[in-house]
């Protein structure tokens, strides 16, 4: 008698076993490892603020030390290009996970040396140059991170879910900023300032090598994409990626370094020039700083929603909603700390993190979708951190358009609908390419 039975295989790809595992993985890596490393990168931020000048800037006029400092801030932005060339090359040879796996070591080296690092009175100027070699560290591992994450989201996405995958990289971001300002919020209020410009302002940074060790640890037992796995066992991974990007791609290379000036460039304004204004119009300087815990907070809560809308409207529908509501909201925020309702004032914040989540979101889908995998890493890589690096200008731009408009309530607003703008057109010229790269995805 034949034997009629066959035997079932289970493709390992669908297996919903390996899919559980791949999701785990894919939010370990794009939210964690985001977070670890934006906590790093904020804290020097929030020290080179409030710390940095009178311990490696002494000079006479404290405004000046401060500027010194908030410049060795800026070298981070400047170094965070070359790290997006350098970490999508390797990215795109190599493998997403060990290149993000490197950028995670060098973040955690930096973080953990600044603060070790002795101020000016011990070795003189050594101090402030080995702390801008140290920024410069951490913005080319931010350069590697950031692009990667996006990657390593979206390309271990199932069918249908990209927009939420891709929104992992977001969320971590925010919560790397909240862990960064409670992190030195807290060691603030623990002791005196003189203990806190002694030695309690390298707690956090310690704190932070130490749980970037931990990040560390978890990536090296991930897996890399599945798209990438697939690409190489194709042999189409590229010898020269960056090549074949400026060569195949220049069109969509240039509009997504616009959608990254104009996502950043908002949330810029929101994270600076909104604490300044706040200032100047009479609230304090913890009641700012709550508003911006609440605009973070916010972004955090409600980002992976906003990439489920994405997956279910489209990306490009959820970005340009995003875009025209912060357009609009903007001038009500902006009027809304010009105000005295303490309940507004922070409402407003609330809401303004909310909105930008529909842009925080959807966007990293929207990146991956304009290139290949073969030049993927390197495309959303060198795009959006050039695109961040050009935003870095946005805040100083805010102040020049507050101060020749002799300080109308309206006038960065307005900058923000020019803003918001460029991120929409650029969107829309993109839109066809996010199509098919959601329609793809449908069919995984």
């Amino acid at each position: 008698m034949a034997d009629n039975s066959r035997e079932i295989t289970i493709d390992p790809r669908k297996n919903p076993a390996t899919e559980h595992a791949r999701g785990n993985s894919a939010f370990l890596v794009a939210a964690g490892a985001t977070a670890l490393e934006y906590y790093d990168f904020m804290l020097f931020g929030i020290a080179a603020s409030i710390m940095f000048g009178p311990v490696f800037f002494p000079v006479a006029n404290p405004l000046t030390a401060t500027l010194l400092a908030l410049a060795s801030f800026g070298v981070g932005f400047v170094a965070r290009p070359l790290g997006g060339i350098l970490s999508g090359h390797f990215g795109d040879r190599y493998g997403r996970r060990p290149v993000l796996l490197a950028s995670l070591v060098a973040m955690g080296t930096a973080t953990t040396l600044v603060g070790l690092l002795p101020g000016y009175r011990q070795i003189g100027w050594w101090a402030p140059v080995l702390l801008v070699v140290l920024r410069l560290v951490q913005g080319l591992a931010t350069g590697g991170e950031s692009g990667g994450a996006i990657v390593y989201g979206v390309e271990n996405a199932p069918a249908g879910k990209r927009g939420v995958f891709g929104s992992y990289s977001g969320m971590g971001q925010s919560l790397g900023a909240l862990l960064a300002i409670g992190a030195f919020t807290a060691v603030s209020a623990a002791m005196p300032e003189s203990a806190l410009l002694s030695w309690g302002w390298r707690v956090p940074f310690l704190a932070g090598g130490i749980v970037t060790l931990i990040g560390i640890l978890a990536l090296a037992r991930t897996r890399d994409t599945k798209d990438f796995v697939s690409e190489v066992g194709a042999g189409k991974a590229g010898r020269t990626p960056l090549r074949v990007l400026f060569r195949e791609h220049p069109r969509a290379l240039l509009l997504a370094t616009g959608l990254s000036v104009g996502t950043n460039g908002l949330i810029y304004i929101l994270l600076t020039f909104a604490i300044t204004y706040s200032k100047d119009n009479g609230w304090s300087g913890s009641q700012a700083l709550a508003g911006q815990v609440l605009l973070v907070a916010a972004v955090a809560a409600a980002v992976i929603f906003a990439g489920a809308l994405a997956d279910r409207i489209g990306a490009h529908k959820a970005v340009v909603l995003g875009a025209v509501l912060t357009a609009v909201f903007n001038f009500v925020l902006f009027g809304v700390i010009a105000g005295h309702s303490q309940v507004a004032f922070f409402a407003a914040f609330a809401v303004a993190g909310v909105i930008n989540a529909l842009i925080t979101g959807p966007t990293p889908v929207y990146f991956a979708s304009l290139f290949p995998t073969k030049v993927r890493y390197s495309g959303v890589s060198l795009a959006y951190q050039t695109g961040a690096a050009i935003s870095g200008f946005a805040p100083a731009a805010a102040v020049f358009f507050f101060d020749v408009s002799g300080q109308a309530v309206w006038s960065v607003p307005l900058f923000g609908v020019v803003l918001a703008g460029i991120l929409a057109v650029c969107t829309l010229l993109l839109r066809n390419s996010a199509r098919e790269f959601e329609t793809e995805g449908e069919r995984r």
